[in-house]
């Protein structure tokens, strides 16, 4: 059976991050009850102010924005009750994302939820990889709950991308943090929101399922991205490579805009030491076929992102 979007309530933890950016414009017009969990009062008051003219306008018969510490089993308890499905995001390098996604899991067993989605990494296997390796231990707590899961695995995201900045720059740099010759794949925010809207909307069908959601197909990397951000905005991009040492030395969260802490800045130093040799290469046919239409490619997501820029002009 597809959700219930006028009846059901929807949980979504960490709606004020990225991913739920590109969430919420696909769930706002349809599901009539939410429950938006974020970290800190200021980001509750910033859902708020964001979001709030939407909200009205699309007449949300019950919307809640709740800030909670999700590391405190207790309180995943409370955000859960109610809850027909959840959406979990879990915070990017915590140290505690393992037992955050444990809390989340146990609490929407307890309350009877239909549905948990969550959002984890494109191969939660490797375990060179902080941040992966974590999501490995709650995807297996989520598989042996018996709670009817999906389980999304996203690769790194096309939005880190600094296009706003080169399109400001006359003369535009970027400088890479690691191998810019590593061959990688990227997911779009966009088509990791759409698709998972879908999910979330379509329910059943995506029972028991682990989908690997990558957008660009083939895998290439930082350099021909670059390459082909200059052709499309008629520039060129010059490249710089940040000497590898320089880089484990430098502010590791703040390169990433994520908290500097020495577990953030371990998490860091081992995904950019892996991206400098390895890089992180999936497939989009999965993701091809929950949107029903070809994923976003380099030159549609940078012609996206000016058209963007201009309206904001």
């Amino acid at each position: 059976m597809p959700a219930d979007i006028q009846n059901d309530v929807l949980l979504v933890t960490c709606a004020n991050g990225k991913q739920s950016s590109h969430l919420l414009p696909f769930l706002l017009p349809k599901w009539k009850h939410l429950r938006l969990a974020v970290r800190s009062e200021a980001s509750r008051q910033k859902l708020l102010e964001q979001y709030g003219p939407t909200w009205q306008s699309n007449m949300v018969s019950d919307i809640e924005v709740v800030s909670v510490d999700l590391a405190q089993s207790e309180n995943c308890m409370r955000i859960c009750e109610g809850v027909t499905v959840v959406y979990h995001i879990g915070p990017a390098f915590h140290p505690r994302a393992t037992e955050i996604g444990y809390n989340i899991i146990d609490a929407a067993n307890t309350h009877g939820v239909k549905h948990l989605v969550y959002s984890s990494v494109l191969h939660p296997s490797l375990r060179k990889l902080m941040n992966h390796d974590c999501k490995r231990y709650i995807e297996e707590h989520l598989i042996e709950s018996g709670l009817p899961y999906t389980i999304l695995q996203p690769s790194q995201f096309m939005d880190l991308f600094p296009i706003q900045n080169l399109l400001s720059e006359e003369k535009p740099i970027v400088t890479s943090l690691c191998n810019p010759d590593v061959k990688s794949s990227y997911t779009s925010l966009h088509d990791l929101g759409e698709a998972a809207a879908n999910i979330l909307e379509q329910r059943e069908e995506h029972f028991h399922a682990t989908y690997q959601l990558v957008s660009t197909s083939p895998p290439m990397s930082y350099r021909d991205v670059c390459e082909i951000a200059s052709s499309v905005i008629g520039r060129d991009i010059l490249l710089r490579t940040m000497p590898f040492q320089k880089t484990l030395e430098g502010n590791m969260g703040g390169l990433l805009g994520l908290p500097e802490d020495a577990y953030s800045r371990d998490g860091v130093q081992r995904m950019l030491l892996y991206y400098e040799s390895r890089g992180l290469v999936g497939n989009t046919n999965v993701l091809r076929w929950l949107l029903g239409r070809e994923p976003s490619n380099w030159e549609e997501w940078i012609q996206g992102k000016m058209g963007c820029v201009v309206e904001g002009n």
